[in-house]
């Protein structure tokens, strides 16, 4: 797989239409806003002879370069998004763009300061060699990875979001050339407004949005161009999704596919990925079948615990069992849970074995990227006979008793 290469013969524009009664001030700080957190789809941004590079998997962000720039655009940086974020990458801050990119965000790369909101971007950093940029992060305790554990990161937030558990004093004094963080709520975007007016710019990451494991892998590459590494990000995603090809392709020879059902209850509570969602293509892809692959959608949807035992006794394996460390912490919860045919057939298993005491659990943190890996453990996991040396990475069985992964 590889970004399609399209070039822009032609420029294209929609009118703006804005209120009537306005200075020309006032209109200009509405349309300034408005490109930043309401980029609308169709107002124009393909200036004539940009090449476009379309990713191959990723359907929420696109790649626009031009001389000396690199445009950058985020399609749903939000769930209920109406509109588009974009931002331009220049090397030299006084690179002339073409009249439809003035008003946009513009950041300077390669980045040297980095700041961190969302725990998948460690990862991230850590694979394209930047982990020295990376001055803070937001849910520091959640870190796996040894190598930014040891940095000692500046802690300026709760992980994921900006809300208001965030310390902007911290964040503005830590100097950051880009701001990485997820928008789940209007105060992430109120949040980024006013950072940007203190000159940090806040970039929103979508790849959680995405529908299958290799687009939200993908999303690697969009990272890799705030380092001017675009290429080798491209280059490592190939590789990635060519050998998640690899398994598939192999899986896909097996007759009998598995049940598999995934997760555990939250304060009596199972919320349930449906049918569509990136777990179920994972199984499918490892050749199972996932137990509630009737569900519509994507979403997560709650099921009170009767309704899931009752179809329980369908599955053969069960996976992604949350905090749970033994197969002891599943009855402990639950005493039902002992009925279960694949807790009483040993075939409950986890994705903690990489994990750590702080609660970091990399498969949280670097999986995202790697969507290979764990499609070879559950490939392996469900059909051992096919991969008889595999080596699991982010997967183990639980043990009967046991306080902690390994």
């Amino acid at each position: 797989m590889s970004m399609r290469v399209r070039i822009r013969r032609k420029g294209r524009a929609a009118p703006v239409k804005c209120p009537e009664g306005r200075t020309v001030a006032r209109l200009l700080g509405v349309v300034a806003a408005v490109l930043f957190l309401r980029f609308a789809a169709g107002f124009g941004l393909f200036p004539a002879g940009a090449e476009e590079r379309i990713p191959s998997a990723a359907t929420l962000f696109t790649v626009e370069r031009g001389e000396g720039w690199t445009l950058l655009r985020n399609r749903l940086p939000w769930i209920g998004g109406e509109g588009e974020l974009a931002w331009v990458l220049v090397e030299d801050e006084k690179t002339p763009l073409p009249e439809e990119l003035a008003l946009l965000p513009r950041i300077r790369v390669p980045v040297r300061r980095v700041l961190a909101m969302t725990i998948p971007t460690v990862s991230a950093l850590e694979l394209l060699g930047e982990l020295e940029t990376l001055v803070g992060v937001g849910g520091g305790r959640f870190l796996y990875s040894p190598a930014a554990k040891a940095k000692n990161l500046v802690e300026v937030g709760p992980e994921g979001g900006m809300g208001a558990g965030s310390d902007f004093e911290r964040i503005v004094a830590l100097r950051p050339d880009v701001v990485f963080a997820y928008a789940y709520t209007s105060q992430e975007q109120e949040s980024a407004l006013r950072l940007r007016e203190l000159g940090v710019p806040v970039v929103f990451l979508s790849e959680y949005l995405e529908a299958t494991p290799l687009a939200r892998a993908e999303w690697l590459a969009f990272l890799a161009h705030f380092f001017g590494r675009g290429a080798e990000g491209e280059a490592f995603f190939r590789d990635v999704a060519a050998r998640y090809e690899n398994v598939r392709t192999i899986a896909a020879t097996v007759r009998a596919r598995p049940v598999v059902m995934t997760g555990a209850p939250f304060r009596g509570t199972w919320y349930i990925g449906g049918g569509e969602s990136w777990p179920a293509r994972l199984i499918a892809d490892a050749g199972g079948r996932y137990l509630w692959s009737d569900l519509p959608g994507s979403v997560s949807v709650p099921f009170d615990g009767e309704a899931v035992f009752a179809r329980s006794g369908e599955a053969e394996y069960w996976i992604n069992c949350g905090q749970w460390k033994s197969r002891e912490d599943a009855v402990r919860d639950d005493p039902r849970h002992a009925l279960f045919r694949p807790f009483r057939e040993g075939r409950l298993y986890n994705n903690d074995l990489r994990s750590n005491a702080t609660g970091g659990n990399d498969y949280y943190e670097s999986a995202v990227w790697r969507p290979d890996l764990v499609l070879a453990d559950l490939a392996a996991l469900l059909h051992p006979a096919l991969f008889p040396e595999h080596a699991f990475f982010y997967y183990r069985l639980l043990p009967e008793r046991g306080g902690t992964a390994p």
